[in-house]
């Protein structure tokens, strides 16, 4: 490669497929080759992204996450098709620059060619993504095409709950409805959330309570 890697390229802890809630991360599992995956900001595209990672590593497969496009060269594309699994996040922030169009264009081709699974995700569909250069175009409309949808309120305070559990300590749905109302409602923060408990939890020994949630989390 010929550039540098983003220095925040490790994947997050928290993002396992298995605290995520909803059809998207079977759907990613059981396709192959090229896949678009498109949702509104806050939907957990990238714990998704991360979470296929996760699985690929654990799975003895070569995975690759590759997040802050837009502070990278299109050059960061070349040769990632010798990975088993490439997932690069949020290409719309890039994708209407003419070099990327291009180095995109010949990374999918390598990626087919080398039998590698891409994952693009972007928070508008495929097809409102306007692509200068046709024959890429025509690629990402002939990707399979995966939608985040939207979590309702249960869905999040399920989420919330499950993170927790994995952790190792319990958190009644009392105690996840006022964090929930409290906080901003991006699953990607509420994640961020269950993490400084956890550290809370681990230092002080206490049951997580709404009191204990108001102090350690300043809600």
């Amino acid at each position: 490669m010929s550039q540098q890697l983003p220095l925040r390229l490790r994947l997050e802890g928290h993002t396992s497929l298995d605290d995520y809630i909803g059809s998207a991360a079977d759907k990613l599992l059981q396709l192959e080759q090229l896949i678009y995956l498109n949702g509104a900001p806050g939907c957990g595209k990238s714990h998704l992204l991360q979470g296929l990672c996760h699985r690929a590593l654990q799975e003895s497969e070569s995975a690759l996450y590759l997040p802050m496009l837009a502070t990278l060269d299109s050059s960061i594309l070349i040769g990632l098709e010798s990975v088993s699994l490439v997932c690069l996040d949020d290409i719309d922030d890039v994708i209407s620059e003419r070099p990327w169009q291009i180095a995109m264009f010949h990374l999918i081709n390598a990626c087919r060619d080398n039998d590698t699974k891409l994952v693009l995700s972007a928070t508008v569909p495929v097809g409102s993504i306007a692509i200068e250069l046709s024959d890429l175009d025509s690629r990402l409309k002939a990707a399979y095409l995966v939608s985040t949808g939207t979590l309702d309120d249960d869905e999040k305070l399920e989420v919330i709950r499950l993170k927790a559990e994995r952790r190792g300590f319990d958190m009644d749905r009392e105690v996840c409805a006022f964090i929930l109302s409290r906080s901003q409602r991006d699953m990607h923060h509420l994640a961020r959330l269950v993490d400084q408990l956890d550290e809370e939890t681990l230092r002080q020994q206490r049951k997580v309570t709404i009191p204990f949630v108001k102090n350690a989390l300043g809600l």
